[in-house]
């Protein structure tokens, strides 16, 4: 059966938006993969939300456009209030001054690119493209660094998002379409391999930073009400906040547990922490039109928010 115009743009879209960025610009996607030795680290993994990106990617200067996105991304927004308020400087004097100033951001976040300067263009990132490129750096990182005897050069504080590309595009593509016959089965196979994946990346992280070390996950917002997609059918709006919270819907029936459920428990099974930004982001909050995922710098603002909030409550 043909389906709709929107619900095919709906697949599209939200594949190719929920993503993080690799670019064959080394310098674009490395971060400070390689910090100065003795300092503090906020180590930052994930797809294109934890990349920073606004809007849909610009081939020509591609470096400089990764660069804008990271300069007003979630990631450099909580890095700023980490700086602030993070006392990672272990001193015996009563005078130790405050703060984390010489905290460095390692974002091994990506979005999927298209190819170019004769690289291969990369997908978007799904949690099994963080097990394979990410979480092997991280582990590295996290073991030289909170295993060894100097405090000072800590992890003090891991963020990740990731699972968007891993469960958007099979649950839109079954069950957006006038007789959603395979939504249920699509639903159950995408939910659990998020989920099989999900616990591993947490319980290397956990198992490599220690138990002190906060790690802070995220579950999603619903981006389609303010976009071309809810526009055209706002159907659609009403479909994602169903399998993103779970509950029941007229024509799907009853979801006990929906997306951000299956973050938020097996981050709690992990000791991690949950920057909860479902319902956060409002109008004026997206880039809009076509682009039916990705926050404006307003959006980034209110998610570092909501990380600021799991860190310090």
């Amino acid at each position: 059966m043909k389906r709709p115009v929107w619900v095919v743009g709906a697949v599209a879209l939200l594949v190719t938006g929920l993503t993080g960025l690799g670019s064959p610009a080394a310098q674009a996607q490395s971060g400070g993969v390689d910090p100065v030795p003795g300092l503090p680290v906020y180590l930052a993994l994930g797809d294109s939300i934890a990349n920073g990106q606004a809007s849909a990617p610009e081939i020509v200067d591609y470096a400089t456009t990764v660069a804008g996105w990271r300069a007003n991304g979630y990631v450099a927004q909580f890095d700023a209030v980490l700086k602030d308020r993070l006392n990672c400087l272990p001193a015996a004097s009563t005078k130790a001054r405050t703060g984390c100033k010489a905290l460095q951001v390692v974002n091994l976040a990506r979005s999927g690119v298209p190819a170019m300067d004769g690289h291969p263009a990369k997908p978007g990132v799904t949690t099994q493209i963080v097990i394979d490129e990410q979480l092997p750096q991280a582990v590295a990182m996290l073991k030289a660094r909170n295993g060894d005897a100097n405090p000072r050069n800590d992890v003090e504080v891991v963020t990740i998002t990731v699972g968007g590309n891993d469960i958007f595009g099979p649950v839109t593509s079954a069950c957006l379409q006038p007789v959603p016959s395979g939504c249920a089965a699509a639903i159950g196979t995408a939910f659990a391999s998020f989920s099989t994946n999900y616990a591993a990346i947490l319980g290397q992280l956990r198992a490599a930073a220690g138990p002190g070390t906060p790690i802070i996950t995220m579950t999603y917002y619903n981006p389609l009400p303010y976009c071309a997609i809810g526009q055209a059918n706002p159907a659609a709006g009403v479909f994602a906040d169903w399998f993103l919270e779970g509950g029941t819907l007229p024509g799907f029936g009853t979801l006990p547990a929906g997306f951000n459920d299956l973050i938020r428990s097996i981050s709690a099974a992990n000791g991690a922490k949950v920057a909860d930004t479902f319902g956060t982001l409002g109008a004026g909050d997206f880039v809009g039109g076509s682009d039916c995922l990705h926050p404006l710098r307003s959006g980034h603002t209110k998610i570092a928010a909501d990380f600021v909030k799991a860190m310090f409550g």
